[in-house]
Formats: structure tokens, sequence, C-alpha cells
């Protein structure tokens, strides 16, 4: 029972993965006797099953392709504007830093990194 629970959500998902393959699979045979039928010709099942396996190959292509986007995009976009990137953050505040510096005297710099420091500490 304990290596079931470990392995539950493997499990969930191959479950769900047979349950729509298979509703998949009675759907697209009954359309596709119906599409032999209309056209008199008769149900081969090497024909239906290069139909199904295709739509298979469709259907997968088409959300591994929209999942690969989701999770490199992301990725791509985290990355860009991600707060763990701080070198741009970094630089910024050298910057600041240094445009207080020239504007306030010594001791009022001094003073307002201080407090600063105090009210935003370092993480």
């Amino acid at each position: 029972m304990r290596e079931f629970k470990k392995r539950s959500y493997l499990y969930v998902t191959i479950m769900f993965f047979a349950i729509s393959w298979l509703v998949h699979g009675i759907t697209a045979y009954n359309q596709f006797a119906d599409e032999q039928n209309e056209h008199g010709q008769p149900f081969e099942i090497n024909a239906f099953w290069n139909e199904f396996l295709r739509q298979t190959a469709e259907n997968w292509q088409s959300e591994f392709l929209q999942l690969a986007w989701q999770v490199g995009g992301l990725m791509i976009l985290f990355a860009v504007a991600s707060p763990q990137d701080r070198l741009g953050d970094q630089r910024k505040e050298k910057m600041l830093e240094k445009l207080l510096e020239l504007k306030m005297s010594k001791e009022e710099y001094e003073n307002f990194m201080a407090t600063l420091g105090e009210k935003y500490p370092e993480k």
C-alpha cells in the first residue's frame, strides 16, 4: 500500500491516459465505420489503425508543442524578469548610490544610507 501511495500520481495519470485513449479509440472507430458506410466501402482494420494512429500523433504533437512553449516560454520570461536576477538591480543600486553621494554631503549620505539599511535590510 505504501508503494501505491508513493506512486499514486503516476498511476492516476496512466489511468487518465488509458481511459481517454480508449474513449478516443471508440469514437474514432465509430466515425471511421460511419465514413466507410457513407462511401459504400468495406471496413478495413488496417485503414482504421492508420487513421487512429495519425489522429493520435497529430493530437500529441499539438499538445506537446503547446506544453513545450508554455514551459519553455515561461522559463525564458521568468528568467528575464526574475527577482532572482539581481545583476541589473545591483547595477542600478550602485549608480543610485553614486548619484546620491555626489548630490549630498558625506554626512547626509552616510545618514541616509544607514537609515535605508535599517528600514530595508539586505537579504
